[in-house]
């Protein structure tokens, strides 16, 4: 429906909005404000998105029957993971507010999810739903026989035995009860026996394990300032020595939210993955949280004590873990510059405003919803410290790159923020106006979120984001031999002082998370005095200089000059290059034209190397520049003459090989590979069969060998797709070889400016 909306768009309107500044879009913005507004399709649009009634985001007792009906029949038929689902849902499309709330229905949900979790072998998650159906309706029998029956397997007795003699208490039937007490019966006996057995083995009565208490001692934080340059404009700067792996900072978002492809299977406000008793909002039937803490820091309590308005200012303040000491200055004035975090964030609850049943937070784009956040949390902020004025509120001053921006992408803006506008009105009718001058700001925060939102990275199995935990399948014996693991993308966020971290495609910093809160350590030596800067995309040594060029300038609108994209470098040769046909010449091919020349810099000619479309320096650095003449001598080496590199001519030697051919090569060697990797995982069969099928795999990577560099990206690729092929034949020590090599491919490409003697 949105780009039905931006096709009714007149082209004087888009044309306007093409032209305009960020002085003009107050007027852009009412333009087009009253162009749509009438429209039947945008006020159609305006509802969905902003009535309850017209979503299946509100809680829906109806839906909610159908959902346990579903789980019941999946349970009968011993599909667990189905009828976990089932409940899940259930209990999400189920009104959990005090005034509404049924509490036995719920209950009987949460005991039957329990049930099955317990089925499934998840029995710490069942414990917690029977506790949740026992806080609910206190005398349900059946909840407290099933969590005595799990504490018993977890050989919990003690809790066992109490939990049965509940159950017996409030069990009404004599069969219940004569049921209750043969698995009470059989629970003491087993207590028994492990008693005798603890006796035997431990006669001092002390364990063999005792981790006992213990506190993590965090680095000291290392000390850096902003700056305000003439060519980079804002960047941090080290105030001290920072050595390799000292921690630079750490910080809460200011606001975050869930990817949608993970919102089934990772808490909306820590976004850890989702335990198999994920718990509902109370108000609507969006998000699911892995905990009662994360739902209430979030603003989806069903107890009513989510406002904290009420409340004393020592109970709204979060605890430690949700709080900074360090005071902000990145508000256009000085209204804010002067309130600790800590007083500034007393609870705010991110999703409060989106709940009640409407469907934009869920249907608008992520960036849209963020910025949406980012508003209503500085409105909270300055109504906290008296602030009422919601017209002229303060914003984050964050950078936008709107004048850069081309006019399909203002347009967009443009629509967004229009829509935005009316569903913050229909949530919260008393706090908006909608203006030109409002709608004006809602674009600017959109742009903002679009520059300088991060990616918040877990570690996990890139196959099994966006499963939940309960649908993914069981581990075969290759997923136990192998394993595919990397960091992920599961979240967004801003983070105000990590936004002013400047971009390098060779960073000096790196960014990793714990839960929503950002680290950010130093990975190389710094002096007092330079930039920490932080990759926003892909590096040297995982990219090719032209694609991260081209990415940087469609995503943050600016050309790179760091020094890995200035300066001719091992990495860019390397990465996607082919290997002379000479067998003792060490030299790369490219897939393009080289020329080396030189240029006129003040009063000396200084010599380039023109690669990808730009001029890259040689380096200063006398050592860089033997490794590089060791691979491209034609335009690494400094002389009178000009050289003119054609397609297909070794950078060493100069000598021709056919580019179109072993382009050819290459792709069927990995092709074919990538398919034999297919057959070895899926085939059943054994001995002679695998060994054949690994002989072909060996075969295409030494035809891929005989055409690409040594250090191309793809040969660490072929030489992975073996080491896993020898595990899956079961023989890791042959694999070694092989990931010791791709190893060794991926440290160079990465570390081009390191010691490079491994050439």
């Amino acid at each position: 429906m949105m780009e039905k909306l931006k096709a009714m768009v007149p082209d004087h309107l888009i044309d306007m909005i093409g032209d305009s500044g960020t002085d003009d879009l107050p007027s852009t913005c009412s333009a087009l404000l009253n162009y749509l507004h009438p429209l039947k399709h945008f006020r159609q649009l305006a509802k969905q998105l902003s009535d309850p009634a017209a979503t299946t985001c509100g809680k829906d007792p109806a839906a909610a029957s159908q959902w346990k009906l579903e789980g019941n029949a999946a349970f009968a038929k011993g599909d667990y993971p189905q009828a976990l689902k089932c409940y899940t849902k259930a209990l999400q499309s189920i009104p959990l507010s005090l005034e509404k709330i049924d509490k036995i229905v719920v209950a009987a949900l949460h005991l039957n999810r329990a049930s099955t979790m317990y089925k499934m072998g998840m029995l710490k998650e069942s414990i917690r739903d029977c506790s949740r159906a026992i806080k609910l309706h206190p005398s349900y029998s059946k909840a407290w026989y099933r969590r005595g029956q799990v504490h018993g397997n977890l050989k919990n007795y003690e809790d066992a035995i109490k939990d049965m003699h509940m159950a017996l208490a409030f069990e009404n039937s004599s069969m219940g009860k004569a049921q209750v007490r043969v698995q009470l019966e059989n629970i003491m006996e087993q207590s028994k026996n492990a008693k005798k057995s603890l006796t035997c083995h431990h006669i001092d009565g002390t364990n063999d394990f005792d981790c006992g208490d213990y506190e993590v001692d965090l680095p000291e934080i290392a000390q850096f300032s902003g700056v305000l340059t003439a060519d980079r404009g804002w960047e941090n700067q080290a105030e001290n020595n920072i050595l390799p792996g000292h921690l630079v900072l750490q910080e809460e978002p200011y606001v975050a939210i869930v990817l949608k492809r993970c919102r089934d299977t990772h808490c909306h406000f820590c976004f850890k993955e989702l335990p198999g008793d994920s718990v509902p909002c109370g108000f609507c039937a969006v998000p699911l949280f892995c905990s009662e803490n994360c739902r209430d820091h979030a603003g989806g309590n069903p107890s009513g004590t989510k406002d904290s308005k009420n409340r004393p200012l020592s109970e709204q303040i979060l605890d430690d873990s949700y709080c900074e000491t360090q005071t902000l200055s990145l508000f256009e004035n000085d209204s804010c510059q002067t309130l600790p975090v800590e007083l500034k964030d007393v609870n705010w609850f991110e999703h409060k405003h989106e709940c009640g049943g409407m469907s934009w937070a869920a249907v608008l784009p992520t960036e849209v919803t963020l910025a949406a956040r980012m508003l209503i949390k500085s409105i909270d902020r300055q109504s906290f410290g008296n602030y009422h004025d919601h017209s002229t509120c303060v914003l984050p001053n964050l950078c936008h790159h709107y004048e850069k921006m081309q006019t399909a992408d203002k347009l967009e803006l443009h629509i967004f923020a229009i829509v935005l506008a009316f569903c913050l009105r229909s949530s919260t009718p008393e706090m908006f106006q909608i203006t030109g001058t409002f709608i004006s700001k809602l674009v600017l925060l959109i742009a903002q979120v679009r520059v300088n939102a991060m990616a918040i990275m877990h570690v996990s199995s890139p196959e099994s984001v966006g499963k939940p935990a309960v649908s993914r399948t069981v581990p075969t014996i290759a997923d136990t031999i192998t394993c595919s693991v990397q960091e992920v993308q599961v979240a967004q966020a801003v983070y105000l002082r990590a936004s002013l971290f400047n971009h390098s495609c060779d960073p000096n910093i790196h960014a990793s998370f714990i839960s929503r809160r950002l680290f950010v350590h130093a990975i190389k030596p710094l002096p007092p005095g330079s930039p920490l800067e932080l990759c926003y995309g892909p590096q040297v040594g995982e990219s090719r200089l032209e694609d991260r060029q081209r990415w940087l300038e469609e995503r943050y609108f600016f050309s790179c000059k760091c020094r890995a994209c200035s300066e001719l470098n091992l990495s860019d040769l390397c990465l996607s290059s082919f290997r002379c046909a000479k067998h003792d010449c060490q030299g790369v091919i490219l897939d393009k034209a080289a020329v080396r020349l030189e240029k006129l810099v003040g009063t000396d000619f200084v010599s380039y190397a023109n690669i990808f479309t730009r001029d890259l320096a040689l380096p200063v650095d006398e050592r860089l520049r033997h490794s590089i003449k060791n691979v491209s001598h034609l335009i690494s080496t400094e002389n009178d003459s000009m050289t003119d590199v054609s397609p297909g001519q070794c950078l060493r030697c100069g000598s021709m090989s056919d580019l179109e051919i072993m382009q050819k090569v290459a792709n069927q060697s990995l092709g074919y590979l990538k398919r034999v990797q297919g057959e070895i995982c899926l085939t059943s069969s054994t001995g002679n069969e695998k060994q054949r099928l690994l002989d072909e795999a060996l075969q295409f990577l030494q035809s891929l060998r005989s055409v690409l560099h040594a250090f191309n990206k793809d040969i660490a690729k072929a030489e992975d797709i073996i080491a896993e092929m020898f595990c899956l034949t079961l023989r890791p020590e042959s694999a070694i070889h092989y990931c010791k090599v791709s190893i060794q491919v991926h440290t160079y490409l990465r570390f081009w400016d390191s010691d490079l003697s491994l050439l």
